[in-house]
């Protein structure tokens, strides 16, 4: 039987560690990013971990092949963004 032949539905019961680690790592580095943002005198590395996370996010949510990855994917975009803000707020690139 091929693959195309299979239905979505029988596919979405697979393990899926790749993307699920991904979709773990985008979390935890929006995480850091965010509490690195909230210290004022980390603003440097909460910028550079936030921007890292964002782009590693947005491609963690390009290949994610659930819905409980997409929402991790995004809930570790969102937390990076806010982390870029409040570092760029703190200080943004200035060492």
């Amino acid at each position: 039987m091929s693959p195309a032949a299979i239905p979505r539905r029988l596919t979405a019961r697979q393990a899926h560690p790749l993307e699920n680690s991904l979709a773990i790592a985008t979390v935890v580095a929006g995480f850091v990013a965010f509490v690195l943002g909230a210290v004022h005198d980390t603003h440097f590395i909460a910028v550079c971990v936030g921007i890292a996370a964002f782009f590693f996010g947005l491609y963690s949510q390009m290949v994610s092949a659930t819905t409980p990855e997409r929402w991790l994917n995004v809930l570790g975009i969102g937390m990076a963004f806010v982390g870029v803000g409040l570092g760029l707020s703190h200080g943004g690139f200035a060492i």
